[in-house]
């Protein structure tokens, strides 16, 4: 065979073998302003005022959940629950499936109850006491779009109060097309060090794992928010060297945070509408390992 036939063989068979392990895509997002419906990548908002966005804010998914942010002064990270089997459920059914889309079609969930809690691994600020909202005073801006291998979600809030200053804080999530965790992180844009607010809410009667560098949750939200609802699991994995002080409020596992510019967790659901961590027991297990 000769020397040229020789490379054109290898460079075939490196092009096939990467073709062949190219990832499957099982990540979207979605952001509109109900004005108009209209997908768009950026919302800009400089009265810092809540824009009438779709579905609260912008929204992402991988395989096996969607998030969102709310854009109000929660900084909450709501979650829908799927069943694994159907991409782009944010394209499908914008967050809000019909019952019977759930019942016939396979659609997921929103039966995840935020409150005025931070959810699954929103973030708020700490001064020292109390847990401070993220109220803009000079501006909202909202991003999504994505990235290899991936998509986000980004919110930056400009001259928020906090103690004695003013300061601009970005919070963002990525999802993977190959991992079930998201990670979420938070900055202070011109590196101030501030104290940081998250973890993970519950309701009664959930069960609470609690380990080095995690927090975990199973069990129902409330019934009002759906006629039949399920057991949903969250959970956040965390660096206990920025955040020492764990403490349960009665409906969150609290995270507070030493001084930082900025700082990253890893937040992950699942629910009785999959098959493979359809139960407390699994659930546990997976975010322990």
């Amino acid at each position: 065979m000769k020397r040229t036939s020789v490379f054109v063989l290898a460079g075939l068979l490196l092009f096939a073998g990467a073709c062949s392990h190219k990832v499957e895509r099982h990540t979207f997002y979605s952001q509109f302003l109900r004005t108009d419906s209209l997908q768009v990548e950026e919302i800009w908002a400089p009265d810092g005022k809540e824009p009438r966005a779709g579905h609260h804010g912008p929204a992402v998914e991988n395989r096996y959940m969607a998030l969102r942010f709310y854009l109000d002064g929660r900084s909450a990270i709501d979650v829908y629950s799927k069943s694994g089997l159907i991409d782009d459920e944010l394209g499908r059914w914008l967050w809000y499936p019909s019952r019977e889309a759930q019942e016939k079609d396979g659609a997921g969930c929103d039966e995840y109850f935020v409150g005025r809690t931070v959810g699954l691994g929103g973030v708020r600020l700490w001064n020292g006491e109390n847990e401070v909202e993220m109220v803009p005073s000079a501006g909202l801006r909202s991003l999504v779009g994505r990235t290899e291998g991936g998509a986000y979600m980004e919110k930056i809030f400009y001259g928020v109060p906090y103690l004695a200053d003013t300061i601009d804080v970005s919070v963002r999530v990525d999802v993977s097309d190959v991992s079930r965790w998201a990670v979420v992180s938070a900055r202070e844009l011109s590196g101030k060090p501030v104290r940081f607010v998250t973890g993970v809410n519950y309701h009664p009667g959930s069960e609470i794992l609690r380990d080095e560098g995690l927090a975990a949750v199973w069990g129902c939200h409330p019934a009002d928010v759906s006629s039949k609802p399920v057991p949903i699991g969250g959970a956040i994995r965390f660096n206990p060297s920025v955040f020492p002080f764990v403490d349960d409020t009665g409906n969150t596992v609290r995270l507070v945070s030493e001084p930082v510019s900025g700082f990253s967790t890893e937040i992950v659901s699942a629910s009785v509408k999959e098959a493979e961590l359809c139960t407390a027991e699994r659930f546990f297990d997976f975010v322990k390992r």
